[in-house]
């Protein structure tokens, strides 16, 4: 009776990785009333989805720009002694990102064979140096996706009414909606107390130059290429839609 179940459980596991590979939502076996903890799920692990449908919307349609074209490398499972849930870790090679995260999901599993509770782990260590995220508030959505996206050319991993996730380089730029106190702040002012600037490393002064006259050929305030001379080191500042600066600096 014991291998059988065990062996339920790893088909089970199984199963939901092989429908991240088909980016088959149907095909992973959720109860109806099935709750997931994710860190880059609305409300992060601390808030749980909680319904099936819910978790469609709010966790599977997010995720699909990530599977494409991702592979997974099932390594090991683990079991708890009573065969109730199992741990299962796997490789997660993400193509958009260009990186490989390690990843842990915990299941619960009914006697049925439904998933009723799964919880999400990740190391993201191979993609950041000492920098795991950015969070930075945003107006307009549709605008910060035109700019981050379609202008700078940033990965978008993650998009939700509430949150839109994009990779810098090895590092995750969050954008959550802003609420203005008042029309004077409706944009951003680097003066005040809070963040200055951002600064994202360029391998090669020929980007560099490439990339200031595609901002300007878009219309995009910048400063052009310049000299700091505190580093000697070349670079250029511009601002997004909500005026955030942003600069590109030669490594």
């Amino acid at each position: 009776m014991t291998p059988s179940r065990q062996q339920q459980l790893k088909q089970i596991s199984e199963t939901y990785f092989q429908a991240l590979r088909d980016k088959s939502f149907s095909a992973i076996p959720f109860s109806n009333d099935i709750v997931l903890r994710a860190p880059l799920a609305p409300g992060g692990s601390a808030y749980p989805i909680k319904g099936k449908d819910a978790l469609h919307e709010l966790w599977w349609k997010p995720l699909q720009p990530a599977l494409e074209g991702a592979t997974i490398n099932v390594i090991e499972h683990y079991y708890n002694e009573a065969l109730t849930e199992m741990v299962t870790k796997a490789e997660f090679t993400i193509a958009v990102m260009g990186a490989t995260l390690r990843v842990a999901d915990r299941f619960i599993i009914n006697d049925k064979g439904e998933i009723t509770e799964q919880e999400n782990h990740f190391d993201a260590s191979p993609l950041k140096s000492h920098i795991h995220h950015i969070c930075l508030r945003s107006m307009d959505f549709e605008k910060t996706i035109q700019f981050y996206r379609d202008l700078l050319g940033f990965p978008l991993v993650m998009q939700t009414p509430e949150l839109i996730i994009f990779l810098a380089g090895g590092v995750f730029v969050a954008f959550k909606q802003a609420e203005p106190r008042n029309k004077e702040y409706s944009t951003f002012s680097p003066f005040e107390v809070g963040l200055d600037h951002v600064a994202i490393t360029c391998e090669r002064e020929e980007e560099l130059h490439a990339f200031t006259s595609k901002l300007t050929e878009a219309g995009i305030e910048n400063t052009g290429v310049k000299m700091d001379p505190a580093l000697s080191k070349l670079y250029v500042a511009f601002k997004d839609p909500d005026r955030i600066q942003w600069e590109f600096y030669m490594k």
